[in-house]
């Protein structure tokens, strides 16, 4: 190619470019102007149903999900079913539908299903038809609920850790020959991202995040899983499915970060909300601060979870920053207490405290969180032990071909799961109230003087 021919080219790309760039600005515009929301954009009294097998039968990424609102908006009124049973496919929600999801009137479903719906084996077309016919059927009736849809990918099969376990209990096997099954699952939520575009709903990937995990904890520990049981994400790995489904639905961020910066007539307030500034600039300060929310302090619950998704720092970051403090260690003192030292750098960027179990909001949280674990033993799990149990009452009545015995038997325990809604309900009253936000009161002063 001659030179000149390079040169003309190179001009043409260049036009081309600048054009681009022009009309960028325009484009960009225009697209800011239409874009949706950030966020769920949850309201009070909107209630929502987690639909699912056993993965959500477990109680806890749906646990997970209800502490980050119980903490994040304690303002409002929310109200979580689970409606997850252990062996589900589609066409077993479709059973229960009109007593466990319909009467709930949910404004808002979350729907993970597959894991059971290949039967543990290499694809499978005609299995694959009915699920997708199941999953279309459930969509359907969602929608004519005018109900909000989340649907999620199935979760990851961990062929190691299967090959493990039958080792260890033959039996675990029970006939099921998964060949290829992690990736029968990657199909299946393959089709329903598509599902979910085409349906006009949002969709949250499961199953990519924790196969990557895994692969990456398998560089430096070749035995890593998130799945010891090959299906049942271990509380870990349900943190980080919690964790997925509020980032990929743009719900997490800081809760605080603010505090003061000194300035030629003093100390200033640096974010929203902060009063009551006094102390010596430069040496001491101290001031009031209501923050938005608490922190999602799952360390304790999720160790490794919280920490491979760094949900701490990402997901609920509590930071007080001082501007202008002289050089030397500093306590940070909240309500009386000392929460922490850093010096005068650390507190000029930020100076967080969310996984800090001597900061009152911490305190705070961990007191809801074990609230809502209460109202999950206690409660929530009986609940779906007689949905479980109703399962089986069914399929034994059609069986038969004696479906009397199962209306009169589901009138029985219909009652008694009426009455653990109740409690359920009156449970998540007390762990709102629980949640409610105090102002904190904030000093700042070096260690010698503490």
């Amino acid at each position: 190619m001659s030179l000149r021919l390079i040169t003309t080219s190179l001009l043409l790309c260049l036009t081309a470019a600048s054009s681009i760039c022009a009309v960028a600005p325009k484009a960009k515009a225009k697209a800011a102007a239409t874009a949706a929301p950030k966020g769920l954009g949850l309201k009070n009294g909107d209630r929502w149903v987690f639909i699912g097998d056993s993965i959500t039968h477990q109680c806890g990424y749906t646990q997970f999900v209800e502490n980050f609102y119980n903490t994040r908006h304690p303002e409002l009124d929310l109200v979580f079913r689970n409606a997850g049973i252990s062996g589900d496919r589609a066409a077993d929600v479709l059973d229960r539908w009109e007593d466990d999801v319909a009467a709930f009137r949910p404004t808002l479903a979350t729907v993970l299903l597959g894991m059971n719906d290949g039967s543990y084996q290499d694809f499978n077309p005609e299995l694959f038809a009915t699920y997708a016919k199941g999953m279309t059927e459930i969509l359907a009736r969602l929608e004519a609920m005018k109900c909000r849809v989340i649907i999620m990918s199935p979760t990851m099969f961990d062929h190691q850790a299967w090959d493990k376990r039958i080792i260890e209990k033959p039996d675990y096997a029970k006939g099921r020959v998964p060949t290829n099954y992690n990736a029968v699952l990657a199909y299946y939520g393959k089709w329903l991202q598509e599902t979910a575009r085409t349906r006009g709903h949002r969709f949250v990937d499961l199953y990519g995040p924790l196969n990557t995990l895994t692969n990456l904890g398998r560089v430096t520990d070749k035995n890593f899983t998130l799945i010891s049981d090959a299906i049942h994400p271990d509380t870990d790995g349900q943190f980080i499915m919690a964790y997925e489904l509020l980032k990929q639905c743009e719900e997490t961020g800081v809760i605080f970060s603010g505090g003061v910066r000194i300035t030629p007539t003093g100390w200033k307030p640096q974010g929203r909300g902060i009063t009551d500034i006094a102390g010596q600039p430069g040496k001491e300060v101290s001031y009031t601060v209501t923050p938005r929310a608490l922190p999602w302090a799952e360390f304790q619950s999720a160790p490794l979870g919280t920490k491979l998704t760094r949900s701490g720092h990402t997901a609920g970051q509590e930071s007080h920053v001082v501007v202008g403090l002289q050089p030397g260690k500093y306590d940070l003192i909240i309500n009386g207490s000392t929460v922490h030292q850093f010096d005068e750098k650390q507190l000029g960027v930020h100076a967080e405290i969310e996984e800090d179990t001597d900061s009152p909001t911490v305190k705070q949280a961990l007191e809801v969180i074990a609230l809502n674990r209460k109202r999950t033993d206690e409660i929530i799990r009986p609940l779906r032990g007689i949905y479980a149990s109703r399962k089986g009452q069914l399929r034994t009545a059609k069986s038969k071909n004696d479906m009397a015995s199962f209306e009169k038997w589901w009138a029985e325990n219909k009652a008694k799961a009426d009455v653990l809604s109740k409690a359920a309900d009156e449970a998540a009253a007390k762990i709102r109230a629980a949640a409610q936000l105090k102002p904190l009161q904030v000093k700042v002063q070096p260690v010698a003087a503490n």
